[in-house]
Formats: structure tokens, sequence, C-alpha cells
């Protein structure tokens, strides 16, 4: 079996701002390795050619891995729709932006607007996350429409932003601000959920497992056990994240609005989380 395709980042390149968007598997994927170390990076005349940048190595296909501080790299993984990209360190602003498909796995952290714009597939971030997570590709009215994200550490502000569709699971903390315009989709945090979530929100569900304090336009519904949540728990443990305790057996107080909007979403909270 052939090696998937890996790019090492050379140690002069360190820190470098370009515009990765076109480091894709199915980019790659059917190229001799000296076409590939021939590809110019980024956008305008003068990129360099991506042998200058990383040391090429394995065969293209649909699996790509990038090796190396890649925090100067925007747009990794930017509108992907098939095969696996796997970053072996942090990641630049934008990963996964209009991602349609396949599975970006970032194995550090992630800048700001990861994952915005996002149609599909997978995002795995194993680090944790920066503002605006899931947001709105600029100029456009809706941010996450399908795919789902995992976040294994913590996320900034503003995550979810008019979110449409899709699920995203964070295993630790949310920012301020998570889910605001939320139009549908599913927000899970294992964490603290954040001041002001799920403002002007008009559909969809937000778990607070470490709790939250909802903001005063969503309207006490009452306390009681949710089966439907445990098709989530089940998904989310074989991801690989330990859900807390008593995440299974507890009833969860729930919180409905934004009623100063269309008020059909959703804040879940463990009785007695604060």
């Amino acid at each position: 079996m052939s090696a998937p395709l890996r790019l090492k980042l050379r140690p002069k390149a360190d820190g470098i701002a370009i515009d990765a968007e076109g480091l894709l598997p199915e980019r790659l994927a059917g190229l001799a390795r000296g076409e590939v170390e021939r590809l110019p990076i980024g956008t305008g005349g003068g990129c360099p050619l991506l042998g200058d940048l990383f040391v090429v190595s394995g065969d293209p296909g649909e699996r790509l891995d990038l090796e190396g501080d890649l925090s100067g790299f925007a747009r990794l993984g930017a509108g992907m729709t098939r095969g696996r990209l796997t970053l072996v360190g942090p990641a630049g602003p934008c990963a996964g932006s209009g991602m349609g498909g396949g599975e970006l796995v970032i194995e550090g952290a992630a800048s700001d607007r990861a994952g915005e714009g996002m149609r599909g597939g997978l995002l795995r971030i194993r680090g944790d996350a920066g503002d605006q997570l899931a947001s709105p590709l600029p100029g456009q009215p809706h941010g996450m429409n399908r795919g789902a994200i995992i976040v294994e550490g913590s996320v900034g502000a503003m995550s979810a932003t008019r979110m449409r569709r899709g699920t995203i699971v964070i295993g630790r903390d949310a920012g301020p601000g998570a889910a605001c315009g939320m139009l549908s989709g599913t927000l899970i945090v294992l964490g603290r959920l954040g001041e002001g979530a799920g403002a002007l929100m008009r559909r969809g569900t937000l778990v607070a497992l470490g709790g939250t304090h909802p903001l005063p336009v969503f309207l006490d519904a009452g306390a009681r056990r949710h089966p439907f949540l445990e098709l989530y728990y089940r998904q989310i443990e074989a991801a690989g994240l330990a859900l807390p305790p008593a995440a299974r057996a507890a009833r969860y107080r729930r919180h409905v609005g934004d009623i100063s909007d269309l008020g059909q979403g959703e804040i879940l909270t463990p009785e007695g989380a604060q």
C-alpha cells in the first residue's frame, strides 16, 4: 500500500503568511511528485513553489498530511470536497472555509473562523479553536450549512453565528455569544456555554452540560429527560470524547427563545448546573 502524500514544512518557511487554499488531496491526486513540488502556493505573481516551502514524500492520492507550524497559512482545506487532509500542527485562520465534503483533521489548535461557510464533511480540531467558528463567509447571510465539527478543546467568541444546519460538539468551554442568530442546527458544549448564547436565535438546540446563564429572552419551560440526546451522546463517545458522568441520567432544564424573534430555539442544561 502506498504512503499518503506528506508535506513537511521547511524550517525557513515558518511564519510565512500565505493563502494555502489549493493544498487539497483532490487537487494533488494523480500528480507526479515533481509536479507537486512545482505547484505555486498562493495567489498573484511571484508565489513560492510548494517544493520551496515543504519537503515532499509519499504518493499523491486521497490522503494528504501537512506537518509543521502552519499558523501562518490561511484557508488550509478551503473548498475541500473529498479525501482526508491532516494538519500535524497548528492551523492559521479560515481552515476548512467553505468545506463541502471529506475530512479535515487539525492535530493542534485552529485560529479564527475555522469552518466558516461549511457545507458538508467533517472538521475535527484536537486543540482549541479561535473566534467565529463556523461563521458566515464574508458577505453571506448564513453560517455553517451541513456537516459536523468536533473541537476537543475550547472555542472563542461568537461560534455558530447564524448557523443554518449541521452539528457542532465542543469538548470544553464555548466563549461568549455562541449561536447568535442561529437558524437551525445543534451545538453541544461539554463544558460551560458563555454569556449571551442564542441571542436572536430562531430555531435549533444548544446543550450546555457545564451550565450557562440564559438571556432573559429565553423562557423557562421546565425540566425533564430528553431521550433524543442519547443519539448524540453515543456518537460523541464513538468519536473519543468523554461525557460528564451525570449527562445521561440528568433531567434537563429547557429554556425556549429567543422570544424577541421566532422563539423556537432551545437551551438545555442539566438540572443543578449553573
